[in-house]
């Protein structure tokens, strides 16, 4: 369920206490040179991976599924995780065990039956975080530590004439990311090394934070509602502009606050967050059921965070 592992391992940690000894195994090695502000400093590739070294630390920034894997189309699970740091140790010819991990991904995708971007409308709103379409194939939702995504795999794939594993070549492949980038100790609870990667306890909760976050995304319902509901004139209204913008989604919601906002048709910005809250309502409404779309995630997301090993 790991992706992008960025590492950082300092000279103190590396048994030689020689950063620039990792050189002679890396390819494409820019040599060590003095940057702007006077410090030596080194660079190459190896796998996947990145290293990027001065005197005192390496820097690995890379995906640590397609180093191991040879792609990210694959789930790397626990116990491949130990076999993967080990291989960069191996290739490095030091030990990564002790390296502090800085940002860490946890993904990994399901095959659905509709292309991703059907099921994209019917995720609201996040408490804490900023929804953000930003193409018709990727949904983010944004803090400043953590990046929740969602996106079409197979389409990217297929752009970047990546090999699709025989199992899901003619599948629609739901991709979901949850990226810690930011105060990473903080917000697990853990000095988190490499080997604490492939510890059971840590790994299922890492999982369980992953679904945990899915299960606070707002789930908004169908385009249909229940007619022996409605009583008068006015809630008759309701019910139909209900379900009109429950079938247009939270993306058009937040286009037309945009458009309200670089118009600047309000005086007091607490009206746009009062008419958000109030076309938010509309979109949760009793009026109508669950997508069966959602329901399809759901249970997909949390077979796999109640399996996880």
């Amino acid at each position: 369920m790991f992706d992008t592992v960025n590492l950082r391992i300092s000279r103190a940690d590396i048994s030689e206490g020689n950063t620039f000894g990792i050189l002679p195994y890396l390819s494409d090695v820019t040599p060590p040179h003095l940057n702007k502000h006077g410090v030596e400093v080194a660079n190459g590739k190896m796998l996947d991976y990145t290293a990027y070294i001065n005197e005192w630390e390496i820097f690995l920034t890379g995906s640590l599924c397609k180093s191991f894997l040879g792609d990210n189309i694959q789930t790397l699970k626990r116990r491949a995780v130990k076999q993967a740091i080990e291989q960069l140790s191996d290739n490095l010819h030091i030990d990564l065990s002790t390296a502090k991990v800085t940002r860490l991904d946890v993904s990994t995708i399901i095959p659905t039956k509709r292309p991703p971007a059907d099921y994209y409308p019917y995720l609201g709103q996040k408490p804490y975080f900023e929804r953000l379409q930003s193409t018709p194939e990727t949904l983010y939702y944004n803090n400043h530590q953590r990046q929740i995504v969602f996106y079409d795999k197979g389409k990217e794939a297929r752009a970047k004439n990546m090999a699709i594993h025989a199992a899901f070549e003619n599948d629609n492949l739901f991709r979901y990311e949850l990226r810690y980038t930011n105060r990473l100790n903080k917000q697990l609870k853990a000095d988190v090394t490499a080997s604490t990667l492939y510890d059971e306890a840590f790994y299922r909760g890492v999982i369980q934070n992953w679904y945990n976050e899915f299960k606070t995304i707002q789930k908004l319902k169908n385009g249909n509602f229940m007619i022996e509901d409605i009583t008068t004139l006015k809630g008759a209204k309701d019910a139909l502009f209900a379900s009109l913008l429950q079938e247009k989604g939270q993306g058009f919601i937040d286009e037309i606050l945009n458009d309200l906002r670089a118009a600047n048709k309000f005086n007091s910005r607490s009206d746009y967050t009062k008419l958000r809250a109030d076309l938010n309502k509309m979109l949760v409404s009793k009026n109508g059921n669950k997508a069966d779309l959602m329901q399809e995630l759901e249970t997909a997301f949390f077979n796999i965070a109640q399996y996880a090993r």
